[in-house]
Order: structure tokens, then C-alpha cells, then sequence
């Protein structure tokens, strides 16, 4: 148990935090919302392929399909397509900065739900990231002052108030649901089909010529590792933790995105960074400490 719950939180923790810059590259010739079409159609073929092959495939009734439609639509249409849809304007360590708002926001929700109760232990624990975040954000200011990224950030926060709500209906509501497998596999399809066709609304004419090599390459491993590992883990995470305590892994999303921003991007890793990093860091300890001890 412990094992296969410390590999979904690597897995989360890390695959994702490659995703931005994967997304960066992969719409630089590729349209967005084509790009989070294909990515999720070759992950839900794959894992439609592999409960085909297992014989785990299920029927799927109105109310589970329609269940399955709306956290499609919200965590994968919305928040994956408008995510990408923004790094087509901002950079991935932006893209990754301001996706960090993902725990206060679940937070704030569940708390006005009463799904969860307040904790010093959970306040801590998002006032050290939140810190973090700030120190990271002071040298990034100037950046926002930029209308093209503005309008990246404005996406960005309407993927992250939409992922926030489709974690937290994830999280509760669960009876008579697919199996967890099962039910990834239609959110994809689902979004897959939603988001292609969004782009050809778009764009009618699409030149598949102009896409280059590396858009593609990046195309193929945001299906493999951001969808099919990342997500599946994902959805196997919030079935055995809080969800406050999962989404706050976003944490460990934006020390990746940096550093990998940083070794292929050439983006500057300063001192404040590395302090920051710090910080979120032990928030994320703070945050999970006790439930880690009880695994």
C-alpha cells in the first residue's frame, strides 16, 4: 500500500511538473486546443486498448457517462485546454506560478462546503507555499504588465477554479461511479473529441505540415506521462487522501517546471528562487506529515 501510494505521489509530483514545459513545446507549431485534443484521445485509446485487452471493460449508464461528462468538461476541457491554450502566450514558469493557486482554492471551497475543517497543521502548511509563491511572483511582476500575458494568466486562473471544482466533485459524489480506470478512459474521450472539435471551430484549416518534430514529440509524451501516468495516479491519489493534501503537489509542480525551465529553456534560477523553493517545500511536508505517519 505504501509503495503504490508513494509512486502516485512521484508520479503526480514530478510527471506534472514536466507537463508546462511540454505543453510550451508543444504549441509553439501546434494549436492549443488541438494539441490537448490529441493528448487526451491517444491516453484514453491506450487505456481503453488496455481494459479491452484485460476484459475490465464496462458498461456505462446514462447517469455514470453523464457524471463522467461534466468532470470532463471541467478537468480536462477547461482546465487542461485553457492551461495549454495559455502557454501559448506565457512562459511555462509563469504557466506553473500561477497554477500554484490550485491548493488555496480547493481549500477555500472545501472549507465553504464544510468538507473539511480547519487545521493549524493545514493553514501552515499553505501559508509556507502561499510565502513561497510570493517570493517567486516578486520577480515576476513585471511580466504580468504584458497584455499577452495577461490574458495567458486570465485562462490560466479559469482552469484553476474549474480544476478546483471538478477535484472536489471527484472527491465526493463517487457511488455507483466507474471504476477508477474505467472511468478516466470516457473523461478522456470525452475531452479528446470536446477539444478537437473546439479547435476546428477555431481554426477550420489546420496545416498538420507546419508541425514540427519536437511539437509532436512533446504531443506523444503529454499523452503518455501527463495524462495516462499523471492522471491516472491522480485519480487514484484522491481516493485515498484529502484532496487539499493532493492538489497541494502543485507545490512540487513549480520546483520542477523551474528547474527543467532553467536545464532546456535557459530560464535564471536566482537565490530568491531556491529560498522559495524552500518554503514550498516545507509546506508541503506540513501538509502531509501526520497522514504519512498513519500510512
Amino acid at each position: 500500500m505504501k509503495t503504490k501510494l508513494y509512486l502516485a505521489v512521484f508520479c503526480v509530483a514530478f510527471f506534472w511538473g514536466t507537463t508546462f514545459l511540454g505543453i510550451r513545446i508543444g504549441v509553439e507549431t501546434i494549436p492549443p486546443f488541438i494539441l490537448a485534443g490529441i493528448r487526451n484521445l491517444i491516453s484514453g485509446a491506450i487505456i481503453f486498448f488496455y481494459l479491452f485487452s484485460q476484459k475490465k471493460l464496462e458498461k456505462v449508464s446514462p447517469r455514470q457517462f453523464l457524471r463522467a461528462f461534466i468532470l470532463s468538461i471541467l478537468m480536462i476541457v477547461l482546465a487542461n485546454g485553457l492551461t495549454t491554450y495559455a502557454e501559448k502566450y506565457i512562459t511555462s514558469g509563469l504557466a506553473s506560478l500561477v497554477s500554484t493557486f490550485t491548493p488555496f482554492c480547493v481549500l477555500i471551497l472545501n472549507l465553504i462546503l464544510g468538507y473539511e475543517k480547519l487545521s493549524v497543521k493545514t493553514v501552515l502548511g499553505i501559508l509556507l507555499g502561499m510565502f513561497g509563491i510570493f517570493l517567486i511572483y516578486q520577480s515576476s511582476m513585471n511580466d504580468l504588465l504584458i497584455p499577452e500575458y495577461r490574458q495567458g494568466v486570465f485562462a490560466l486562473l479559469l482552469a484553476i477554479s474549474a480544476w478546483a471544482i471538478g477535484t472536489i466533485l471527484t472527491k465526493k459524489g463517487s457511488q455507483n461511479a466507474l471504476t477508477m480506470l474505467m472511468n478516466v478512459c470516457v473523461q478522456m474521450l470525452i475531452a479528446g473529441v470536446v477539444l478537437t472539435a473546439i479547435q476546428f471551430c477555431i481554426t477550420p484549416s489546420i496545416s498538420i505540415e507546419s508541425w514540427s518534430i519536437r511539437s509532436i514529440i512533446a504531443m506523444v509524451y503529454l499523452a503518455l506521462f501527463g495524462s495516462v501516468v499523471g492522471y491516472v495516479a491522480f485519480s487514484y491519489l484522491i481516493t485515498q487522501l484529502p484532496s487539499t493534501k493532493v492538489v497541494v503537489l502543485s507545490y512540487i509542480n513549480l520546483v520542477v517546471a523551474l528547474f527543467l525551465g532553467w536545464l532546456i529553456l535557459d530560464e535564471i534560477i536566482t537565490s530568491r528562487i531556491i529560498v522559495a523553493t524552500i518554503f514550498i517545500i516545507s509546506g508541503v511536508v506540513v501538509v502531509n506529515y501526520k497522514k504519512q505517519n498513519k500510512i
